[in-house]
Parts: C-alpha cells; structure tokens; sequence
C-alpha cells in the first residue's frame, strides 16, 4: 500500500471521525476508492469512512461505477448494527432478570462518545460482572467456553459475547486502580486495551477512533492527575503518550486532550504496526500466529510496558496449559 493511499484513507477517516468538510487534494481513481474501501474493511472503521465520503464536495465523490458497492456496503452495514443491539438489548434483559448489574465495556461503551453511535464499526459485546456476580453468570450459560484470561466466551445470532471477571485488562491490585465506569477509568481501560492489541494480534484503527473521540469528548470531565497516577502505577505511561501522539499526528487530535505534561514523540513504530496489521479480527488469528505476533512485538513491548507485557504472556501460557486437553 503506498503512502498516496494510506493518506487519503486517513483523510477521509478524520473527516468522518470528527464531522468536517474535506477537499481532496487529489481525487482517486475507480480503482484507488476500490483500495481505500477495502482499506476501510481491514481497518474496521467503514461507517466512519462512509461519513468522510459525506463530507466531500460533489465533483470528489466517487464515480458512478462504486455507487452500487457503497449502496450493498450500508445497507449491510445497517443490518448488522440492528442484529447488535438486538443482541446485546436481550442478553442485557436476561442478566438483569437474573439479577446481575454488568457494565458495558469497550467497543459499545465507546461508541456513546461518537457523534453518531451507529457509525462505529461493531464487534464483540464486552460485559464486566462485579465481584460475586461472575460464577452466577456462568451458571446462566453453560455452554460457555473460558479464555485465557479468564473471560467466558459465547456466539449468539453471530455475535460473539465476553463475560470478564476484572473490568480492567491490567494485572495490578483493582482497588488501587480508578472506579470502573468513571471517565478515568474508561480512559485507561481503552489504552490499555489497545495496548494488548498492539503487543498481540494485532491494531486498527477503529480502536484508535475510540480513543480519539473518547478523549475529546471526555475533555474537562475528569482529574488528569489521577489518570497519569493510574498509568504510572500500571506502568502505561510512556505508552500512553506514544499512543497520544499517534492520535494528535495521524488523528487530529487536540493535544490539550492529553495529560497535562503532554510531550509529543515520535509515533513512527507504532503508526507502522496499525498500517502493517490492520484490526486484529480481519485476520481470525489462530493460536499460533498470536504466539507469533508476541514474540514478533516484544522489543516494541518490553519497551514500553515490559511488566504488563511479561504478566499477560504469563497469563496466556497458563490459561493453554490449564485447558489443555480438555
């Protein structure tokens, strides 16, 4: 992929991320939008790239010969939406007339922040259940497989479901960590989610777009002191602002979004991890090609967070051995 295509791909996302008008500065071809569609499939973001399409003047639309593609690519995009909600409205009735109080973590929680909900991508539904609530759920489904980490894992109507035992993915003491739910705690929660995409599978750049909008619309509504203590004590923080200047360079990102102490590097190593690997479920990673991509990633990790980087191999390895067999 040339560099011409990944930046107009770009382009076009932001200005469907953030809802603003664009000028082109060069109009593709049928066969660069042919590019830039597929590019928006392997990023799974191609609600927000059909926003960005909005946004482009008349005479830098694309041509008539991708207008039918455009067309078949909403209204599937609509039908999966719907078969979502669907989804997540019953599995959320059923937990809650078994009396369980789950919260909404990650992708659909995210999505609030959008200017349009809808047009973020969907993809696994993510619950967390307070502690004493998980092995009641687990008595709800049955059929239920365990993860590595410990997640129940099931598929209703093509929908994959996880149950998590923690609200945040970091292996330090919970109770020193924010309150599940808060704006800081969310905040952490998606960096250190996008965190284990890059040192595994895999990252795209739909869980970049939540971390974009989340932190612009979260502006203001949070004590930046108490989330930079947070990733200090996880040990994300040099992470955290590599993965913020990403977000300002590529992303439009408004740095007075970031922590106050804010100082951009340079985003290169990671912004070439997104370009080469795309969202990690395009790619339906088996077992060991993820052992591979960890391997692969660890001078990047251990670079950045070598604690949680060891501790989440560590779980890993024991969540195989403890199902091996079985």
């Amino acid at each position: 992929m040339s560099d011409r295509v990944w930046n107009s791909f770009l382009a076009i996302l932001r200005a469907g991320l953030w809802e603003r008008a664009l000028q082109l500065s060069s109009v593709p071809d049928t066969a660069g939008w042919e590019q830039l569609l597929a590019l928006s499939r392997e990023q799974a973001v191609m609600g927000l790239f059909l926003k960005g399409i909005a946004q482009l003047p008349a005479d830098q639309q694309p041509p008539e010969k991708i207008q039918p593609i455009l067309k078949t690519i909403e209204e599937a995009f609509s039908r999966a939406n719907a078969r979502y909600a669907r989804v997540q409205a019953d599995l959320l009735q059923q937990l809650a007339d078994a009396g369980l109080h789950p919260v909404i973590q990650k992708g659909r929680e995210a999505a609030k922040y959008y200017a349009d909900p809808f047009a973020r991508q969907v993809g696994d539904i993510d619950l967390y259940l307070p502690k004493g609530e998980f092995s009641r759920a687990w008595a709800l489904f049955p059929t239920a497989k365990m993860a590595s980490d410990g997640a129940l894992v099931l598929t209703r109507n093509l929908v994959t479901i996880e149950l998590h035992p923690r609200y945040f993915d970091i292996h330090r003491r919970a109770e020193k960590l924010p309150e599940p739910g808060s704006p800081c705690g969310e905040i952490l929660l998606l960096s250190a989610h996008i965190f284990k995409h890059v040192i595994g599978h895999g990252l795209g750049c739909k869980q970049l777009c939540d971390m974009a909008v989340a932190l612009a619309r979260l502006e203001g509504k949070y004590d930046k002191s108490e989330l930079r203590a947070a990733l200090k004590y996880a040990g994300l923080l040099r992470w955290h602002n590599l993965l913020c200047s990403l977000l300002v360079a590529d992303f439009s990102l408004d740095p007075a979004c970031c922590l106050a102490d804010y100082r951009p590097v340079d985003p290169e190593r990671l912004r070439r991890i997104v370009r080469n690997s795309g969202h990690f479920a395009h790619h339906a990673p088996t077992k060991a090609a993820t052992t591979g991509a960890f391997l692969r990633r660890l001078p990047f990790s251990l670079s950045y967070c070598p604690r949680e980087t060891f501790a989440t191999v560590w779980e890993l390895a024991l969540g195989n051995l403890s199902t091996r067999g079985k």
